[in-house]
């Protein structure tokens, strides 16, 4: 039982209800998420602090905190449970999340997702049966998640690899 796990593990879609389309989507952006090298909190994780990174990040277990990435894709799994305030590229929530997005492309709220916080990006898909308590605004022209701090870090990791 690690923390982190890079890229995924087998994709389970038993839900017999969503038509072909729908598994062919999943399946391409869960395939889409292995070859970024996600990195992927397990349902038995509990997380406190700050994250910053700049592929993909599954979350299936527990985070608070603060969560940056400037190219990067968030996904919140049906059993993931976040407390954070969030600035990502993409989005995608199907589990539970207390906190602000702001997402410079598109944010998806899947069938049982809950989002307690306010909500800015580019895009927004809302399914049916979402809980969603908070102030919304989407623009086409986008939103900028310019946080001085996460470039500082990047520049200090690139910096650091060289």
């Amino acid at each position: 039982m690690g923390l982190f796990r890079k890229g995924t593990e087998e994709t389970k879609i038993n839900d017999e209800t969503k038509s072909d389309s729908e598994i062919k989507r999943e399946l391409r952006k869960e395939s889409k998420m292995g070859e970024e090298k996600a990195a992927y909190l397990t349902q038995d994780v509990e997380i406190k602090g700050t994250i910053k990174f700049s592929n993909a990040m599954k979350i299936d277990g527990k985070f608070e905190g603060e969560m940056l990435t400037e190219e990067g894709e968030l996904f919140v799994g049906k059993t993931g449970s976040v407390k954070a305030n969030v600035k990502v590229k993409n989005a995608v929530i199907e589990g539970r999340m207390d906190g602000n997005v702001t997402a410079t492309e598109k944010v998806e709220l899947k069938e049982k997702a809950h989002l307690v916080g306010d909500l800015k990006a580019r895009t927004l898909v809302i399914e049916e049966g979402v809980v969603f308590v908070g102030n919304c605004n989407v623009n086409p022209d986008g939103f900028k998640t310019e946080n001085t701090n996460f470039k500082e870090w990047k520049k200090e990791t690139k910096k650091g690899t060289e």
